[in-house]
């Protein structure tokens, strides 16, 4: 106010000029064009020789590799690292390479907070690469950086499931998965990472690590405490500092349940695949006994055409999906995909010589063969959920959960062809239906009966979300079940006729309902921690 009423007596008095004013300001350097001047009068960057000591100056040797080292007493928890790599990188609004998650003291009577910062920790078998089954992964010879290659990516999202560190990001736009890959451009003209250069801590730097030693402390379970076991891909980021591995710290996530991604696509691939497997099944034995089976035949034929159909709009790049085959060597995914003619191929061959009677004579070897593919296509689709070594995916819950979707489909689709070939449904078919609905029920029990157990236990956790936020998908299933393979097979025992077949097809259809429901609880109550308190 004062330098205002002074302008206005000059201008009064003694005819201030305001353009000369204007004129003078100008002139004036701001404190960006301060810093700009003072930049330009040295050799390099003011920052230059701290940005040096943050990168490695020579290129690894033979067993090196570059990797990521994190100052856990350094690091403030700014995020600074996080905006950095999001501006740098052109990330989406909803899309981070690098994040900060944070680890607390267990003990109430001894209070302390360590953050975290976390991205790639470009490993040493990764995960990613040998998951994926277009071979968009690749690691560098010589600096050991695991690069995604985006072209040739086509969005089938498995490197998100095999990575146990929640590393992979699916970009719902550009319908492919993106990664940190180290700002490998910046490294290759002696330029930091976005996130090594705008710490103002230097809590980030780049390191040389010997991948034989990464492989010894991968295997003493060394990494960070509440992260994923490290001996699934041996991750090679450092890091230092004195609450490295305080076996007092614990991930400030670890009370918080995260509904996981339904996978729709999946859900119905899985099920429906492997309840077609099981009326197929039920049509061959039909056939072998009776000659009969036709119905059966075809609605095996449907429902797994159907499943196989929903597998493309899982991926973001359909129209790419015939690279699938590269990857057969290391991928399970690959190799389901690759086996899935042998399944559907000639299960509509069989269907079809219910109709052609040139095929007539093939039906029983069709039959067969359509068998045959079937279990091995699903034995990879299976693997392809063990190979991540998920406490909730492991092999005889995923084998058990599978299989009995192949079992109830059989028993319910050999119910409906005796009631439509017979008139009466069979017995052996309804009571052996009883039996195995009541065995998958006592398990779904033992499982749940885990939510007492604590949430550091993946399987209380995928326990406590069944019993929370997904209950009614878990009872739904179980109601399902009891009526689908409990109530209605009883009731189709006491009766005959049309009555019998409508009863035995609405069992079908309530089996089929639950193990769908089943299946999307399968991925959605999976709940293994992958950082610090970074839920997926």
């Amino acid at each position: 106010m004062a330098i205002v009423q002074q302008n206005t007596d000059d201008i009064s008095g003694q005819g201030f000029d305001l353009v000369e004013m204007l004129l003078a300001e100008q002139r004036d350097l701001s404190a960006v064009e301060r810093f700009s001047q003072r930049h330009d009068q040295h050799a390099g960057p003011l920052l230059e020789p701290t940005y040096l000591q943050l990168i490695p100056l020579t290129e690894p040797g033979p067993g090196e590799q570059y990797a990521f080292e994190v100052d856990l007493d350094a690091c403030s928890g700014c995020k600074a690292c996080v905006v950095a790599c999001h501006n740098m990188n052109g990330l989406e609004e909803a899309e981070t390479w690098r994040r900060v998650g944070m680890l607390q003291s267990s003990v109430a009577t001894q209070p302390a907070v360590q953050h975290v910062t976390t991205a790639c920790h470009h490993c040493v078998e990764p995960g990613c690469l040998q998951g994926c089954p277009v071979q968009a992964y690749e690691k560098d010879p010589v600096l050991g950086i695991v690069v995604h290659l985006d072209d040739q990516c086509i969005g089938c999202k498995y490197c998100t499931l095999m990575c146990p560190y929640d590393v992979p990001k699916f970009s719902e736009t550009k319908g492919i998965v993106r990664k940190c890959d180290m700002c490998r451009n910046r490294l290759a003209v002696g330029e930091a990472p976005a996130c090594v250069q705008s710490c103002p801590n230097g809590a980030i730097k780049i390191t040389i690590v010997a991948q034989a030693e990464v492989t010894v402390q991968s295997s003493a379970g060394q990494f960070l405490k509440d992260a994923a076991n490290p001996r699934i891909t041996q991750p090679t980021t450092r890091y230092v500092g004195r609450n490295r591995l305080n076996a007092q710290m614990q991930s400030a996530g670890t009370q918080e349940l995260t509904v996981n991604h339904a996978h729709l696509p999946l859900v119905a691939l899985l099920t429906l695949t492997q309840a077609g497997l099981g009326m197929l099944i039920a049509s061959v034995v039909t056939c072998l006994l009776t000659g009969g089976g036709m119905v059966t035949a075809v609605l095996a034929t449907v429902v797994t055409l159907a499943g196989a159909a929903a597998a493309g709009a899982h991926l973001g790049r359909p129209l790419y999906g015939f690279r699938v085959f590269l990857g057969l060597r290391t991928s399970w995914l690959s190799r389901e995909a690759v086996l899935m003619p042998a399944f559907v191929g000639p299960l509509v061959g069989y269907a079809a010589s219910f109709f052609v009677p040139l095929l007539l004579p093939f039906q029983t070897m069709l039959g067969l063969a359509a068998i045959g593919g079937g279990l091995v296509t699903i034995f990879c689709s299976a693997m392809i959920y063990i190979v991540t070594r998920r406490p909730f995916w492991q092999a005889s819950l995923t084998l058990g959960k599978f299989g009995t979707t192949i079992i109830l489909g059989t028993l319910a689709a050999a119910n409906l062809q005796s009631a439509i070939s017979t008139g009466t449904a069979s017995s052996i078919a309804s009571l052996a239906l009883v039996a195995v609905t009541l065995v998958r029920l006592v398990a779904e029990y033992q499982l749940l009966q885990l939510h007492t157990q604590e949430l550091s236990n993946p399987l209380a956790r995928s326990a406590r979300l069944m019993l929370g936020p997904l209950a009614p998908l878990s009872w739904g299933r179980i109601g399902l079940w009891s009526l689908g393979g409990i109530l209605l097979p009883l009731a189709v025992l006491a009766t005959g006729g049309v009555v019998s077949v409508v009863l035995a097809s609405i069992s079908l259809a309530a089996v089929i309902g639950a193990e769908l429901l089943d299946r999307v609880l399968y991925f959605s109550a999976e709940s293994t921690p992958a950082m610090p308190s970074l839920p997926k």
